[in-house]
């Protein structure tokens, strides 16, 4: 039964079209959308949405001809792009595309489907900038037959199709998170809780961003929120931090390495980046307290016994002084 359908769908398709050209109408592959941008001097991707876009005109009746419908699907497949191969390219040696050229199969009329490409934009400054997209396809021009017309030898002829089209993508610089402020101290042999202040210095937003510390020497643990954080270009967040320090660290700045994590916009792909927070650790025991005012106190009681003695050396100097006088 599968074979009978094919040889009859065959057999109309010769039918309709024998040894003619099949309508001029082909496919018409445009640009539906782009999304994405290009940071500087790092790789990342763009979107674009390819549609084919073709009409075609109902030239045949499928209500007065018993081969109209079957007539209609050869229309169909004369805007058909088959094979289509999408190729991103820039004129701009700061734009270096680096993804090669993409297959994606056949587009029939009104299909959508997405590509993807990695760029690097190398020392570019912030702005638009002109790209290539180099299409390359095939359609069906001619269908062909032979032989007996009840049993004819069907033939199909493709010609190969190029198209360009040009389209346009943003540089921007991206989200850049910065530690701007560290608030409050770690105590020796304790827990303590910190707070940090992430900066967004971009121009893009960093969204679902989060904190993976890695504790290493003076600190035996460290925990952060788990909350996914959100800032703007140019705003600012905070975060709780929770750590401990070896109570025999020697009190001082030390480097809590840890990761951030956050994607690039709402559909933005994610990154992450490895950062220090400067911590600085002190000695927040009771004796510790108690050493500045100590060494001060030992400082003034000095200086002014130091003052005595030197006061009552000079009174005695005078006084052997005035005996020697006549």
């Amino acid at each position: 039964m599968k074979a009978l359908a094919i040889f009859s769908i065959l057999f109309l398709l010769a039918a309709c079209c024998r040894g003619s050209d099949l309508p001029e109408d082909g496919p018409h592959l445009e640009v539906a959308s782009i999304s994405g941008n290009l940071e500087i001097d790092r790789p990342s991707v763009i979107a674009v949405e390819l549609r084919n876009n073709a009409t075609y005109n109902a030239t045949y009746d499928a209500g007065e001809s018993d081969t109209g419908s079957d007539a209609l699907d050869v229309e169909r497949s004369t805007a058909n792009a088959g094979a289509v191969e999408a190729e991103l390219s820039s004129q701009d040696d700061r734009i270096d595309v680096l993804s090669g050229p993409q297959v994606l199969g056949t587009f029939a009329p009104g299909m959508n489907r997405s590509i993807r490409f990695a760029a690097l934009a190398k020392g570019a400054q912030k702005g638009v900038y002109p790209l290539q997209l180099s299409l390359r396809f095939s359609r069906l021009v001619q269908v062909s037959t032979t032989g007996d017309e009840s049993v004819p030898d069907v033939a199909f002829s493709y010609e190969d199709e190029r198209q360009e089209l040009p389209i346009q993508v943003d540089v921007v610089q991206g989200p850049k998170i910065e530690i701007e402020e560290i608030k409050g101290n770690a105590a020796l042999g304790k827990e303590s809780e910190l707070e940090t202040v992430l900066a967004n210095r971009g121009d893009e937003t960093a969204v679902d961003l989060q904190i993976k510390i890695q504790p290493l020497p003076p600190f035996v643990e460290a925990q952060n929120s788990q909350e996914r954080l959100r800032i703007d270009p140019g705003g600012t967040v905070s975060t709780k931090l929770r750590v401990n320090a070896d109570e025999n660290a020697t009190p001082g700045y030390y480097p809590l390495p840890c990761s951030i994590s956050y994607r690039n916009g709402e559909n933005g792909d994610e990154r992450s980046e490895d950062l220090a927070l400067l911590i600085h650790v002190q000695n927040d025991s009771f004796l510790g307290w108690l050493t500045m005012p100590a060494a001060g106190l030992l400082l003034m009681v000095g200086g002014f016994w130091g003052g005595r003695t030197l006061l009552g050396q000079k009174k005695r100097k005078v006084r052997n002084f005035r005996r020697l006088l006549p």
